[in-house]
């Protein structure tokens, strides 16, 4: 009799330690039809279309039980007229975004969820198809079912840039959040591109999701807290493109704390790590 393969975090001893692939990241991975929920696995379907996302974490043992979610940035980027993946995506390791998981959940005594995004990181997709309906669904429907898996009550969302676009996204369609962080986010997307002379971004898709356009769906349900990281400097997505959705938020009644930070990085743009410590903190002092 098989044995029914159940989602679960995965044994960090069973993890590749060989970087993913950037043909991959550029091309799409197909979802096979063996593909399936299992250890850091979990199966999700939109518009007819099987995907299996990724996702790598831990739960310490009678620690709170809601968790913090990470959403990574994009994972490519334009060089010399070809899209290639990004020199952190190529160097990336299953093994490694594993055992930082553990080590910030086993720190914070938290369960702590890095969930990847469709196409990165061991989940398949198309990466290139970011930030259109599609990929929102996906995330969506992910976290609805590691939600019921795992019996959480509610979600606290941290997203870097591309993942930032998630979370904005996702505080529009759900009413279970508690905080949510969003750093160096392309939360304005129409705005992104006409400042840079755009008609699309990279991937040549003009169809995207515009957080900005949807605050007043988050109004109706607001999360508990909003705390959106800005770089004044931000050479990657504009503070202005950032501001503009914060502006739009309050102007739909919904607070947010938009703090002013320098970001690492050459391009003033990685707040991804104070973001996450953001989410951790702000359960600890609201005992959530």
């Amino acid at each position: 009799m098989q044995t029914e393969v159940v989602i679960s975090f995965s044994d960090i001893a069973d993890l590749a330690t060989t970087p993913f692939s950037g043909d991959d990241v550029v091309r799409g991975v197909e979802c096979s039809a063996s593909d399936g929920d299992g250890p850091g696995r979990v199966l999700v379907e939109v518009d007819g279309k099987r995907d299996v996302l990724a996702f790598y974490g831990a739960a310490p043992r009678g620690a709170p039980a809601d968790p913090v979610v990470f959403l990574r940035g994009d994972a490519v980027e334009k060089r010399d007229g070809t899209v290639v993946a990004n020199e952190w995506y190529v160097a990336a390791t299953a093994y490694d975004v594993q055992a930082l998981a553990e080590q910030l959940s086993a720190n914070f005594r938290r369960p702590y969820v890095h969930l990847a995004r469709p196409g990165i990181l061991g989940s398949s997709g198309r990466h290139l198809d970011r930030r259109r309906p599609r990929e929102v669904a996906l995330v969506d429907a992910a976290l609805s079912r590691l939600k019921a898996h795992f019996g959480w009550r509610r979600l606290n969302l941290v997203g870097q840039s591309g993942g930032g676009h998630l979370v904005a996204a996702l505080i529009a369609r759900r009413d279970d959040i508690g905080c949510a962080v969003i750093t160096s986010g392309n939360t304005a997307v129409a705005q992104r591109n006409r400042e840079n002379g755009w008609t699309a971004d990279i991937t040549g898709h003009s169809d995207f999701l515009d957080p900005i356009d949807h605050v007043t769906d988050v109004a109706r349900h607001p999360p508990q807290q909003i705390i959106v990281l800005t770089d004044p400097q931000d050479q990657r997505v504009s503070a202005s493109v950032q501001t503009a959705y914060v502006e739009a938020l309050r102007r739909a009644g919904v607070a947010v704390d938009h703090r002013l930070l320098p970001a690492s990085g050459k391009l003033r743009h990685d707040l991804q790590l104070p973001g996450i410590l953001a989410a951790f903190t702000w359960l600890a002092n609201h005992g959530a």
